[in-house]
């Protein structure tokens, strides 16, 4: 029974190790809409609907206008065959240097009964647009 389920199991990592799972999520986005002017709110309700602008200060220190706005978060999820046994630490840097700059995260696998796995579960953000985010 118990070598029935570990190769379900393991089954199961070979089908979804190529497979990328998009979830969405809302979050606060701003985009630059130039200059600060008194128009800047309409300027911004034009270009992007539903957002709200505000002057504020951007690089050099000059005013621009900003456009704040509800978003879309596309956050993907990637599993991977890691070299070796797969360490929380390890899988955690490999999901960072392939996905640079796009808040990656990895975990390994919880599989039950506890054995060693060498798959590498990744979260991050799935498209560039990721600079946009407010902090």
């Amino acid at each position: 029974m118990a070598n029935h389920f570990s190769l379900s199991v393991i089954l199961f990592f070979l089908a979804t190790s190529s497979a990328l799972m998009v979830m969405v999520a809302s979050d606060r986005c701003k985009q630059d809409n130039g200059n600060c002017t008194a128009d800047c709110n309409n300027r911004c309700a034009a270009t992007v609907s539903g957002s709200q602008g505000l002057c504020g200060p951007g690089q050099g220190g000059l005013n621009r206008c900003w456009c704040y706005y509800e978003c879309q978060i596309k956050m993907c999820n990637e599993n991977f065959r890691m070299s070796d046994n797969c360490e929380d630490n390890k899988c955690d840097l490999a999901c960072i240097n392939k996905h640079p700059g796009r808040a990656a995260q990895g975990r390994c696998p919880l599989v039950i009964p506890p054995q060693v796995t060498d798959y590498c579960s990744c979260t991050f953000l799935c498209s560039a647009m990721a600079k946009k985010f407010l902090p």
